[in-house]
């Protein structure tokens, strides 16, 4: 361009057809071979196809539209041949972005003209306007991109790169963004524009850079957004979608295996699913290190069933994650950090059989106690209607009791007796443990040895009479032998009570005549004995009899009972 405006062409095609070739025009100009070497891009394309060194091609650089550093200009008017490289959106000189437009008519300029210090317009090219600025990130990335034009050159930290090399990472690295990502990552349109070439030179500065806490955050978005938008799969190609294909196809060159070694430690640490052999294009330490394991890998690893292990998770006392196949069929898979905890919980666990044979009860019984909540397993019918019962052995431990050490008479009964022939009524065997465990009834045997709860011993009349007690408070019906002992009477005289219709009494699946609580309370606050009354008063029951103007309702001569029995309201009492 400048040749052809020093020695009066108005177009570069008449520079061209005057020299048939650009080696016709080095000539010419008497370049040696070291000044040839130092020109940087491509001919013009009147003069054919241009050889490039580098591995370059000819799409990598702008071929219609001119970009230029006004302050550069000003020092020296003459382009630079980094400026046609179409990632080239920096001057790396004055640390400012390249310009592509006229500062006063804003029109872009083309590299076919032959004054490129000079707008159409008339306005130059060297004005500086607003100079804007650039980040440290894109400034930095932008000398390494330039450096590489002699020779591999890399940013601090990561492998040394060719010029088409680097070319390659910012044009695909740099369409992914935590809020955008390409559906169809290949060749961009508009690059020779600057808007759009240094809106890809900015995001693949600000994904190297602070490496890789950035890059991390662009592998957490896409995941988020992948369970988001319920597309959670246990494929990584399939959540990742075009940054895998970029990761290990597009870039799968080995300069760039710091990009895949990045993604597989953000996978190490953050991947829900299992890594397995299916993970062809992962190195095979990635496969064999991952944390994660299906359930019967740690069900194998921790010596206990499968099922097992599915139920720690169902019962979500191990922490495990669930995906769904293509198929449906769901994979659940657990950290292998929970190897140890599972193997714990499986050992200090049994089964509902095992339970009611070390508790010596029946399993209906051991299932009475889980319903109450005083054995509360870890896995069971409500977790998942899980098959298995796992009750943690410290809960059973806690059925097995000491004898108290004191000497006891006979008769003693045992537990397992009491359930078998005493006809319990529905609840009274949760009652009969929890005063066992509150120590209401107090086992006999020797202090030293322990007992499970089947095969406790108790004091039988003591047993008795707290079932009794318990039945009585509960507002269960007692035979007229136990409410006599209630109201310190006689047998005879109580039965003489329920004869005359005084002390009510009915008919319930017990045998003979029952008293419930209620009428005995009738009675007693309707009734009272001779004997009881003069007690009150402190006074002779023949006495109190001869100066009572009172008639008793029951008595030796009035019905031939062996008691006098008076109302109350009738003494006024």
């Amino acid at each position: 361009m400048r040749v052809a405006r020093d020695n009066g062409y108005d177009t570069l095609c008449r520079l061209g057809k005057t020299f048939g070739s650009v080696d016709g025009l080095c000539r010419a100009l008497g370049l040696t071979t070291e000044e040839r070497q130092i020109l940087f891009g491509p001919y013009p394309s009147f003069w054919g196809p241009s050889v490039l060194s580098n591995g370059l091609m000819a799409a990598d650089f702008n071929h219609s539209q001119l970009r230029w550093c006004p302050l550069c200009l000003g020092e020296s008017a003459h382009l630079r041949g980094s400026w046609l490289l179409k990632i080239s959106c920096v001057c790396n000189r004055h640390a400012t972005w390249l310009q592509e437009k006229c500062p006063d008519c804003g029109s872009f300029q083309r590299l076919d003209k032959v004054n490129f210090e000079i707008c159409g317009c008339g306005a130059s090219l060297a004005e500086i306007r607003a100079a804007r600025p650039v980040a440290d990130s894109v400034y930095h990335l932008s000398q390494t991109v330039e450096a590489s034009i002699i020779g591999n050159s890399a940013l601090l930290g990561f492998p040394p790169l060719s010029l088409p090399e680097w070319l390659k990472l910012i044009s695909y690295l740099g369409q992914f963004s935590e809020t955008c990502r390409p559906r169809k990552p290949g060749k961009i349109a508009n690059m020779h524009q600057l808007d759009t070439a240094s809106a890809f030179l900015l995001q693949a500065s600000y994904l190297l850079d602070s490496w890789p806490e950035n890059f991390r955050a662009l592998l957490a978005a896409i995941q988020c957004q992948a369970e988001s938008e319920a597309k959670t799969k246990t494929s990584i190609r399939g959540t990742f979608g075009t940054l895998y294909h970029v990761l290990y196809t597009d870039l799968s060159a080995p300069c760039f295996q710091f990009l895949r070694d990045e993604f597989e430690r953000f996978l190490h640490v953050h991947w829900p699913g299992v890594v397995n052999k299916r993970h062809r294009a992962f190195k095979p330490e990635t496969v064999a290190t991952h944390p994660r394991v299906t359930l019967k890998q740690a069900a194998k690893k921790a010596g206990i069933a499968p099922s097992t292990v599915r139920h720690f998770v169902r019962a979500e006392l191990i922490a495990g994650n669930q995906t769904e196949l293509p198929s449906g069929r769901k994979m659940r898979s657990v950290d292998e950090q929970s190897l140890a905890q599972i193997a714990v919980l499986a050992k200090e666990c049994v089964t509902l059989g095992e339970t009611a044979k070390q508790l010596v009860l029946p399993e209906c019984r051991v299932r009475e106690l889980i319903s109450d909540g005083i054995l509360k397993p870890l896995v069971s019918r409500m977790h998942g209607n899980a098959a298995a019962w796992l009750i943690p052995k410290q809960q059973v431990r806690a059925l097995i009791f000491a004898g108290t050490g004191v000497t006891h008479s006979p008769p003693i009964i045992n537990v397992r007796y009491i359930l078998k022939y005493w006809h319990l009524r529905e609840g009274e065997f949760i009652t009969l443990v929890r005063a066992l465990l509150e120590r209401q009834l107090e086992p006999v045997g020797k202090s030293t040895e322990s007992v499970p709860i089947g095969n406790i011993c108790l004091d039988e009349q003591v047993a008795r009479k707290w079932l009794v007690e318990k039945r009585y408070v509960g507002g269960a019906s007692i035979s007229v032998d136990e409410a006599a002992k209630r109201l310190g009477l006689k047998q005879q005289v109580v039965y003489d009570l329920v004869k005359l219709g005084l002390l009510a009494t009915s008919q319930d699946d017990l045998p003979g005549r029952r008293v419930t609580q209620t009428s005995l309370e009738e009675f007693q606050a309707t009734y009272i004995s001779l004997a009881e009354f003069a007690v009150t008063l402190n006074r002779a029951p023949r006495w109190l009899l001869q100066t009572l103007s009172v008639q008793p309702v029951s008595g030796p001569m009035i019905d031939g009972s062996r008691q006098y029995f008076f109302r109350r309201v009738d003494l006024s009492i």
